[in-house]
């Protein structure tokens, strides 16, 4: 459940916790900048209040807590459409009717994903999978083609991932990789128990991985050493299909790629240039 639902419904919360969500609720231009020192003056609480509620939230502290609310801000302000991700057209509408509001739940995902970013998470991101020897991606389903792409992009600068899921050989790949590798979890909810005994055994084997999922809240996310959210927007039985978790995967992992790309940006522009001319330079004359 969202931040602002939570501290709206008000559920089992105290008088204290209650004037606390009230004041964040009336009062969203103001609450962002505010310490939690601050924040206790104007609501004629405590620390120790601010903190409980913050706990039953949910959320490690009072970082995590204005960090929260600012991405929720962020997504409320970029707000395109009403389309609903699981059912984003109906019944009887015309092909120039869908089309419209396939397009609207593209450019809405995009902008709520754009919001859950942070510049030094997608910065940590792209050195991790630079400077790994390995990259081993585990992604089952629509998010294995999601991978896929990404490792077609990778080729062209010279790094080759292996789906580590791929003919459901990932044990093999997990207890084989090393501390100069890493690894990379595509998972829309988390849930996937072969990708959480994976984690847990790179996790004891000190190799670094990042997650990117809508659930950042599983143990998969919080073993991670990177996790990258993205919108939860849709529901695992109830949908016409996976568009906006796959439009969101797609995304970030177009940006990661972008990240990585830019790390050494002449070399490989150089590289890319040096492979077609090397490769198509003993050509024969077609003319002969």
């Amino acid at each position: 459940m969202k931040l602002m639902q939570q501290l709206s419904g008000m559920n089992h919360f105290t008088a204290n916790e209650i004037s606390i969500a009230t004041y964040i609720l009336a009062h969203k231009d103001k609450v962002l900048p505010m310490s939690i020192q601050e924040l206790a003056k104007a609501t004629y609480t405590s620390h120790s209040a601010i903190n409980r509620l913050i706990r039953k939230l949910g959320l490690a502290g009072y970082k995590d807590f204005i960090l929260t609310l600012s991405r929720e801000f962020q997504l409320e302000a970029h707000a395109i459409s009403n389309v609903d991700a699981n059912y984003p057209f109906g019944h009887g509408e015309s092909p120039l009717q869908v089309a419209r509001e396939i397009a609207e739940l593209m450019k809405e995902t995009i902008e709520k994903n754009f919001a859950y970013l942070e510049n030094a998470q997608l910065a940590e991101a792209a050195d991790v999978l630079n400077r790994a020897g390995r990259i081993f991606i585990y992604a089952l389903g629509d998010s294995e083609i999601r991978a896929k792409s990404f490792q077609n992009k990778l080729i062209k600068i010279n790094k080759y991932p292996i789906i580590a899921t791929e003919l459901s050989e990932w044990e093999y790949h997990t207890v084989n990789a090393s501390q100069q590798d890493c690894a990379l979890f595509l998972t829309y909810h988390g849930l996937t128990a072969n990708d959480l005994k994976a984690a847990q055994v790179l996790s004891r084997k000190h190799i670094p991985f990042i997650t990117i999922t809508a659930a950042h809240e599983t143990q998969l996310a919080k073993l991670s050493t990177l996790c990258i959210q993205v919108p939860k927007d849709e529901v695992k039985h109830a949908k016409i299909g996976t568009f906006s978790s796959q439009i969101a995967f797609e995304y970030v992992l177009n940006v990661i790629y972008s990240c990585i790309y830019t790390i050494n940006y002449a070399e490989n522009k150089e590289a890319s240039r040096q492979v077609l001319q090397d490769f198509y330079s003993g050509e024969p004359d077609p003319g002969l």
